[in-house]
């Protein structure tokens, strides 16, 4: 969610945000919305940390892409199901970002836009009740740390002449500056990831994305986005104020960098690892979590979803459906809800309490039957939808594969044709002939 300390909030709870939007006006769900979450994903939260520090790992399949020697065919599969994982994880976050962190409901999505999301849309340039413009543009949380600095890191390190969309006296949509299609920051940099590893003959090398990371974030027009999440904004105010070596520059504000936007990456490193034929959940997710931000929880986890990332790959149904229970058995400590009211999965971006609606809704889709239309469900429902939405179209993908992807998620990216090219790129240097 966007970064700011938490208000407690009582008698509410985050499964019942469909009442709650009916007992509040907009105005008031917009105000209180950014952080009514953080207590429903405490205790689940809490239970992360626990469990002794153990890393869970889970057998994803037995499939015959697991042996040492591929099959053509099975190849063949394994490639229509990467190249929809990759169109559905792209598909997720744009589809989203009109409704990225709106807590009203449908309500507030049609007073916005006059119609739910059908279809990829332009963000709206202003947001009533926006946190960006109450955010640190200069480092994690709420409220302004320039003083007399000369550099701004969002503006003048990092989205580059962006820093007037963030000015406390405006309030603007997150995602402002994004045209119909595009992606948001983080899907961005998941496109540097893919490259990277591509660079690195298709296998994950932290130095090397660390180094294209920074390359990339400190490139004016690198990317179109407004926002930059707390743990860039907190890794490069590292870099750039404090002088600390790259490595050293992951940070942490105890709110807002345990979060699901922490999964994004971890989801591409873990696609990678169809190279390696992986069994178990990847250790190099839980690596790749700690380049951009400091966070041992979410490295835990992300290590156990690269496990549901493999397993999306699986021919057998009830071999996917038994990774997906072992995961939510451990981080959300029950099953999945394959009935779930897509509405009640509105959550915030804490880990404790996006999870959930999560694995709910992976749980609803697992069939891939129609990935669309369960992106655009997720994009309607607000919230953390972006980034939830890009984990979740991955999966999804990967269960329908891209054949079965309908033409106008695909072209309606506004970096098709470059989009394209990347995962073909990607698609051969982790499935080599």
């Amino acid at each position: 969610m966007p970064s700011g300390k938490s208000k407690p909030i009582n008698n509410y709870k985050l499964n019942h945000n469909r009442h709650f939007s009916k007992r509040l006006p907009v105005s008031t769900i917009l105000y209180l919305g950014g952080s009514c979450c953080a207590l429903f994903g405490a205790r689940l939260l809490s239970t992360f940390r626990a469990k002794n520090n153990k890393v869970h790992h889970f057998s994803t399949t037995t499939d015959s892409f697991l042996l040492n020697k591929m099959d053509p065919e099975r190849r063949k599969d394994l490639e229509n199901r990467l190249k929809g994982a990759l169109w559905g994880f792209f598909a997720g976050d744009a589809l989203s970002s009109p409704t990225h962190w709106f807590y009203g409901g449908q309500r507030q999505i049609i007073a916005e836009y006059g119609h739910p999301i059908d279809d990829y849309t332009q963000p709206n340039k202003y947001l009533t009740g926006s946190i960006l413009n109450k955010s640190d543009p200069n480092g994690g949380g709420r409220g302004s740390s320039t003083g007399n600095k000369k550099t701004s890191i969002v503006g003048d390190v990092i989205n580059h002449g962006k820093l007037h969309l963030w000015d406390p006296s405006k309030s603007h949509h997150y995602h402002a500056t994004l045209h119909k299609g595009e992606t948001t920051l983080e899907a961005s940099l998941a496109r540097v990831l893919m490259k990277s590893i591509v660079s690195t003959d298709g296998i994950f090398d932290p130095d090397h994305f660390r180094q294209a990371y920074l390359d990339f974030m400190q490139t004016p027009g690198s990317h179109n986005d407004t926002y930059a999440s707390t743990c860039h904004r907190m890794f490069f105010a590292n870099l750039i104020f404090q002088n600390l070596p790259p490595k050293d520059c992951p940070d942490n504000d105890k709110h807002n960098v345990d979060t699901i936007d922490g999964l994004v990456l971890p989801t591409i490193v873990a696609l990678a690892d169809l190279r390696n034929q992986q069994t178990t959940s990847s250790a190099a997710a839980a690596t790749c979590a700690g380049v951009t931000r400091k966070s041992g929880v979410l490295e835990k986890v992300a290590k156990q979803w690269s496990s549901v990332v493999l397993g999306a790959f699986s021919i057998d149904e009830d071999s996917f459906s038994n990774t997906l229970k072992n995961f939510a058995t451990q981080t959300i400590q029950r099953r999945p809800n394959p009935r779930v009211d897509e509405a009640s999965t509105m959550s915030a971006c804490y880990l404790g309490s996006s999870l959930p609606g999560l694995v709910d809704m992976v749980a609803k889709h697992a069939d891939g039957g129609n990935v669309w239309k369960a992106l655009l469900a997720n994009a309607n429902v607000g919230g953390e939808n972006v980034h939830r939405g890009s984990i979740l179209g991955a999966v999804l993908g990967a269960r329908a594969g891209y054949d079965s992807l309908p033409s106008n998620l695909v072209d309606g990216l506004y970096a098709k044709t470059e989009i394209e090219h990347e995962i073909k790129s990607f698609v051969d240097a982790v499935l080599p002939n």
